[in-house]
């Protein structure tokens, strides 16, 4: 999937405008252009997991018990199982 988050670009010829998320097919090539203007998008490729999927806000789980628990755990303080280190 691609989210243009400045400016508007091609993908494939068709038109993404800025601040819109478009699902890409499967494939092995990616061509991106922007407008005449600058432009800066966010490209995420995965593979397929084939897993259940309990979606609920900005919370998505494999089951709706695990979704409970991550709501619980965001109720509680509790979501965030590690704090990540990096270098400014």
């Amino acid at each position: 999937m691609i989210f243009t988050l400045i400016g508007d670009v091609y993908v494939e010829g068709e038109l993404i405008e800025e601040k819109t998320a478009a699902k890409l097919s499967n494939g092995d090539t990616l061509t991106i252009k922007n407008t005449d203007k600058k432009a800066q998008v966010l490209f995420v490729s995965s593979k397929t997991l084939n897993e259940d999927i309990a979606w609920a806000g900005p919370i998505v789980m494999n089951t709706e018990e695990e979704l409970r628990t991550a709501f619980d755990d965001l109720r509680n303080g509790t979501f965030i199982k590690e704090e990540i280190e990096f270098d400014a």
